[in-house]
């Protein structure tokens, strides 16, 4: 029996087809695995530089903490050096106006020293005392001691205030 042209034909067309459908199928799949090949590679590179940078951010990140707490104990310092000056001004004002208050302590201001008409002293001079350089001084109220005292204490504290300030900036300025 033969077989008729058109079956071998067909044939002929069915096993190119087959050959094109298994070319076609080979291609897609090494395709395929080239691209995931390549997107194995490309995940492989971007995770390593994701290591990387996080391992410098971990870097950066424990660099400017040790900064920080270095800033934070300098800033510490001043702040405690600030508060032991006012305590020892606060006491230093207390026993200065307690002084004043018990009389241990006089505050005494020269005065120009006047004098009426005939040479005598007036009454002001002759109230206040005479210095071994010969100038008149009057001794203070311990109102007016006590006031200006703590106007004095007031002023230094303004001082003080300034003087940390500076040193918070200078601190703060500083690198560790």
């Amino acid at each position: 029996m033969t077989i008729p042209t058109w079956v071998k034909g067909l044939l002929a067309l069915l096993v190119i087809a087959a050959i094109v459908g298994a070319i076609y199928s080979y291609g897609q799949q090494q395709f395929g695995l080239g691209e995931n090949t390549e997107k194995a590679r490309w995940q492989a590179r971007e995770n390593k530089e994701l290591t990387e940078a996080n391992a410098k951010i971990q870097t950066l990140e424990e660099k400017y903490r040790a900064q920080e707490h270095w800033h934070a104990e300098q800033l510490a310092a001043v702040s405690k050096n600030y508060q032991e000056e006012l305590k020892h001004a606060k006491a230093e004002k207390e026993r200065v106006i307690t002084g004043l208050r018990l009389g241990d302590i006089r505050l005494r201001i020269p005065v120009a020293r006047t004098f009426a008409s005939g040479g005598n002293s007036t009454a002001a001079a002759l109230a206040c005392a005479t210095g071994r350089d010969g100038q008149a001084r009057c001794e203070l109220s311990p109102a007016a001691a006590e006031f200006l005292v703590g106007y004095a204490s007031e002023c230094d504290d303004v001082a003080r205030q300034l003087a940390a300030a500076q040193a918070v900036i200078i601190k703060d300025r500083a690198a560790p």
